[in-house]
């Protein structure tokens, strides 16, 4: 009964039936003319045998196909040889799909060639899986162009939000220092020097830059005092003092509601700028590191730059006498390392003063 089965497997007629039905396969005399089609090839290709026989391939060419690819298929098989690749083809409906073919010479029992016969293999879903991929990857690669994009967008935004926001800090300081006949190269001056300071003390470049920007709002709750009072050439009276040192709380009032990081500081620098280092400052009488730094170092930087100007109720002191001061408050008004750090390298505070003097 073994022998029986085996036999009929290898059957001729069965292997035929079996490879017309399942292996896409034709062949063609000399001058390319389809002389036997399977019945697997009619029913991807969705033409009967009728329509193929005597016809060219051509027939099922699809117009996605280069002329490149078929003159380098006919040089390779004229030439003896085989050719295999990847073919789009045309359905009779005007559909396509893909086969991977393999096309050589066969002969007659001489040796003669006779014609050229392709083995094919239908790989469409692996060609739409593959196109899917690369759709993908092209809508992915977009995405990410996109979003590159939309970044730069936002980063360009967002720095131009913080160059108006710094202008419109250094706008409103120079304001508050107007008001009490001041000029902006003050605010200027005091901005530079707290930076420098900042840089020289060990504080990050990111946040000396953020003291730069926010110190020019230390003076900004003058907006709040009298003109009379403000400009008033005379000593102040005790009641005309106290009114003047609200202005450290109006600037807190002022800025502390924003959630900005940068606009925080200021807000911190305008309440703490007349704080002393030894606790008789004002408002709250902070001492020692419990003064934020930005604060600390804001207070020598206005104080150096205050008393070396002309102010509407005294002249302007000589560098001897402010460096003679500076020391003398050391532990008192002002954080002593901080002091030092300035005058160690106080050539390059007068470099700052100098290119922004007044005129």
């Amino acid at each position: 009964m073994k022998n029986d089965f085996l036999s009929s497997v290898i059957d001729k007629e069965y292997l035929l039936k079996t490879f017309e039905k399942d292996v896409i396969f034709s062949a063609t005399d000399l001058n390319g003319r389809i002389v036997y089609v399977s019945e697997a090839f009619c029913k991807v290709s969705k033409y009967s045998k009728d329509e193929l026989l005597g016809k060219n391939h051509n027939v099922i060419r699809h117009e996605d196909m280069s002329d490149e690819i078929f003159k380098e298929l006919w040089q390779s098989i004229k030439s003896g040889n085989s050719w295999s690749g990847e073919i789009k083809n045309r359905t009779k409906d005007g559909n396509f799909y893909w086969v991977y073919a393999n096309v050589e010479p066969y002969y007659d029992s001489k040796g003669e060639k006779l014609g050229y016969h392709a083995l094919r293999r239908d790989i469409t879903d692996q060609k739409e899986v593959e196109e899917l991929k690369l759709d993908l990857e092209n809508v992915n690669q977009y995405l990410e162009d996109e979003v590159a994009n939309r970044v730069k967008d936002i980063v360009a935004l967002n720095k131009d939000v913080r160059e108006t926001q710094k202008e419109i800090i250094f706008t409103m300081g120079t304001i508050g220092e107007s008001r009490s006949r001041e000029t902006g190269n003050h605010v200027r001056r005091v901005a530079e020097y707290s930076k420098l300071l900042a840089e020289y003390s060990g504080i990050d470049k990111f946040y000396a830059q953020m003291l730069k920007e926010a110190s020019p709002m230390h003076d900004i709750g003058k907006v709040g005092i009298s003109d009379a009072i403000l400009n008033k050439p005379g000593r102040h009276t005790p009641e005309e003092t106290e009114v003047m040192k609200t202005h450290t709380t109006l600037g807190y009032e002022m800025l502390r509601h924003s959630d900005k990081e940068l606009l925080q500081i200021a807000a911190t620098i305008s309440h703490e700028h007349h704080e002393k280092y030894d606790g008789t400052g004002y408002p709250r009488g902070l001492r020692g590191e419990g003064i934020s730094i930005y604060a600390r170092i804001t207070a020598i930087a206005d104080v150096f730059d205050a008393l070396g100007s002309d102010r509407v109720y005294k002249k302007a002191w000589e560098d001897e006498d402010i460096f003679k001061l500076l020391k003398e408050q050391k532990e008192k008004h002002f954080d002593p390392l901080l002091v030092d750090i300035f005058l160690n390298n106080v050539d390059d505070f007068k470099k700052i003063r100098d290119k922004y003097k007044e005129v």
